[in-house]
């Protein structure tokens, strides 16, 4: 109940639903009531990042230093990149890349960059208007990559760019990898999960 009383005193925690499955962009905009005019960070909970990641903390001391929108970039497989956004980038600042231009779910053939938007984002207010304007992209959807690029006609855009600590459990295998290997990292349960472990990997039946 302690625990409950704090994140309470803390926070005011609001729910929204998205009726019907009209694309990421969609989503982001009916949280414009809540949001107000204040910066705020978008995460997506199909991409799970390792408590000691730094990628939002990171993302964080961005804006503040430039003031500016900033983007979460991973590099993936040239092959893979048509699953998702890819950003072209200036020269690199660090960790910092500025975005150029950005497109949704390029043809590999196509693709600016190997760099993939993963899902975490830290947005000016101004992005919400642009998503009022938005028109539908790919799949029909309000896809919040195609207000980024427009946001990029108005205001700076950063890539922030790592390289670990992040499971993708929209795919079925890192959704078991990640309950794993997390799972392992604890010291309370380490070991008894460890007896499971070997315990299901010698029985007969699934050899």
């Amino acid at each position: 109940m302690a625990g409950i009383v704090e994140l309470a005193d803390m926070a005011d925690i609001h729910y929204v639903r998205q009726g019907e499955p009209l694309g990421l962009g969609h989503a982001v905009s009916v949280a414009r009531k809540h949001v107000g005019d204040e910066p705020f960070v978008v995460m997506l909970g199909d991409d799970i990042m390792v408590d000691d990641s730094t990628v939002l903390t990171g993302m964080i001391d961005a804006y503040q230093q430039h003031g500016s929108s900033v983007v979460a970039l991973m590099e993936v497989p040239h092959d893979e990149i048509g699953s998702y956004g890819c950003a072209a980038v200036d020269e690199p600042e660090g960790t910092l890349r500025r975005i150029t231009a950005i497109v949704e779910k390029p043809d590999p053939a196509d693709a600016p960059s190997n760099l993939a938007v993963m899902g975490r984002y830290l947005f000016t207010p101004t992005i919400f208007d642009l998503l009022e304007k938005l028109e539908p992209g790919v799949g029909g959807e309000l896809q919040l990559t195609d207000a980024i690029s427009d946001l990029l006609e108005v205001e700076s855009v950063y890539g922030y760019v790592f390289s670990d600590g992040r499971f993708d459990i929209g795919k079925k295998i890192d959704y078991l990898r990640a309950t794993v290997e997390l799972a392992l990292k604890r010291k309370d349960l380490r070991d008894d999960f460890l007896e499971v472990l070997r315990d299901v990997a010698t029985r007969e039946d699934l050899s």
